[in-house]
């Protein structure tokens, strides 16, 4: 007899978390930022984070997430179309600053991919 998988609904908050955190990870951990003075970047990261895990997970469209976040649609859109790939050179080069969307959009997609990886290497 088959198995039947039933899909489980995807807490948003504790998957955002999730890649919160291992964005933070990516980044150097917390002293990483603290020694790089980038904790201005929290809240952004926050952020992309919410925005990467609507886009992916729950298929929300740019103007639907940047009304749950508060933020613009252009910002929005600059969020979700980060470069993945400049990310981690742009963390030991790029200035502190207020609030960096680009690199924090990047960072949580990184992230995002990094956790993707780690679930179905686990599952496989």
């Amino acid at each position: 007899m088959p198995v039947e998988v039933i899909p489980q609904p995807v807490d948003l908050d504790q998957r955002a978390l999730q890649v919160f955190l291992k964005a933070i990870e990516l980044a150097g951990g917390p002293r990483g930022l603290i020694e790089r003075k980038r904790l201005t970047w929290l809240p952004s990261l926050m952020e992309a984070a919410y925005a990467v895990v609507l886009e992916a997970e729950h298929h929300r469209s740019a103007d639907e997430i940047a009304r749950f976040l508060g933020l613009s649609t252009a910002a929005t859109r600059n969020l979700l179309r980060a470069s993945t790939e400049a990310v981690r050179e742009r963390l030991d080069q790029e200035e502190p600053s207020e609030r960096n969307v680009h690199v924090a959009g990047g960072l949580a997609r990184l992230a995002y991919k990094a956790l993707q990886r780690e679930t179905a290497s686990q599952a496989g």
